[in-house]
């Protein structure tokens, strides 16, 4: 529709310069009949060399031969039967150029000579009309490829990110069972100790259930809503270890309502429980800082771990997961560092907010 809209515009402008060029020398009658069949051959000659020929015979068929003796054929058609319509030319239709010039009063030669000399011109009408269709049937098809590449490219890229919201879509689902599981084990764990925190965990567990269900499914969430996600879940990490005082997280976010793509934070938090000692050993720690700064949030997270693992210890889906989805959803745009040293393990991360839900 919109391109109908501005092809439309375009002969309309086309139409009046047309028609205000013959006006100047030629009473407003003649000169409408003359810029009307001459807007309508151009015209013809634009839409059959590029929206018929060139999308037919370039495009679809791929037969460029076919194609040059095509337009060829159309060219030298138009340009004979323009010769023979148009007032524009000795010998057709209509006032001939040198009665318009001895009956007009708005030529004045001395301010248009190089009108005068055109108009007494003795060049062929048709091969006046060849080269113009030549430069239309050009201008045409050089248009039509260039929009069959845009349509072409645009068709790509939608493609392409419809793959990578599925594929991101398929990454965070696995999230869900993955947080699940890691925190109906440790609810197994008081229940068999028949421990007193076991209801409260219950409790907890339904308040990150509710945001798993509900919130997650977006694209992108609030960044509070996501630190108050990982807040209950360092709760109910605290609730199963002896030294919970171990367990220290500092947040320092101003733009609470900039919004990042959910559990995203997640899986470096497990893995600190997963894979460190921290809740295993008396001395086993953790730190968590948050921190956003010029558009960025950055995560920081350390935590004591083992410097052996043990043999046939499978590695967890968490890190992968999340290395695809930062692939997908920022590309270069973010920065992920991952040390060992002495027996300490540090993540660090920075990627950029949205500042809109619908951003992404």
């Amino acid at each position: 529709m919109k391109k109908a809209i501005i092809h439309l515009i375009i002969w309309a402008v086309l139409t009046y310069l047309f028609y205000v060029s013959f006006s100047l020398f030629l009473p407003w009658t003649e000169a409408l009949l003359r810029t009307l069949p001459g807007i309508f051959f151009i015209a013809l000659m634009f839409y059959l060399s590029g929206e018929v020929l060139t999308q037919q015979f370039l495009i679809k068929r791929q037969s460029p031969l076919l194609f040059g003796v095509l337009i060829f054929v159309l060219i030298f058609v138009l340009a004979v039967a323009r010769s023979r319509f148009l007032v524009v030319f000795p010998g057709g239709i209509g006032t001939s150029w040198n009665d318009a010039l001895e009956n007009s009063a708005w030529l004045d030669t001395d301010r248009n000579i190089w009108l005068a000399e055109r108009l007494n011109s003795r060049k062929s009408p048709v091969f006046v009309g060849l080269i113009l269709n030549s430069v239309i049937a050009v201008i045409a098809v050089l248009l039509r490829l260039y929009e069959h590449k845009a349509d072409v490219e645009r068709d790509s890229a939608e493609k392409l990110q419809r793959s990578q919201e599925a594929q991101i879509l398929y990454l965070k689902s696995q999230v869900n069972p993955h947080f699940l599981f890691n925190t109906l084990n440790n609810l197994y764990g008081l229940t068999y100790a028949k421990s007193d925190l076991a209801p409260q965990m219950v409790l907890g567990l339904s308040d990150t259930m509710r945001y798993l269900i509900y919130e997650t499914e977006q694209k992108l969430v609030p960044i509070y809503k996501e630190l108050d996600f990982i807040r209950n879940y360092l709760d109910l990490e605290k609730m199963r270890i002896s030294f919970p005082e171990n367990i220290r997280a500092s947040v320092h976010v101003q733009q609470e309502n900039a919004f990042i793509p959910p559990l995203l934070l997640l899986p470096f938090v497990e893995n600190c429980f997963k894979h460190g000692t921290v809740g295993k050993e008396d001395d086993g720690w953790m730190e968590l800082d948050i921190w956003d700064e010029d558009g960025k949030l950055y995560f920081v997270c350390k935590n004591s771990f083992m410097s052996q693992t043990p043999i046939g210890r499978k590695v967890g889906i968490g890190l992968t997961n999340v290395k695809k989805r930062l692939e997908l959803i920022y590309g270069h745009r973010y920065e992920l560092q991952t040390t060992k040293q002495d027996d300490e393990y540090l993540v660090s991360l920075q990627f950029p907010v949205f500042g809109k839900k619908d951003e992404l």
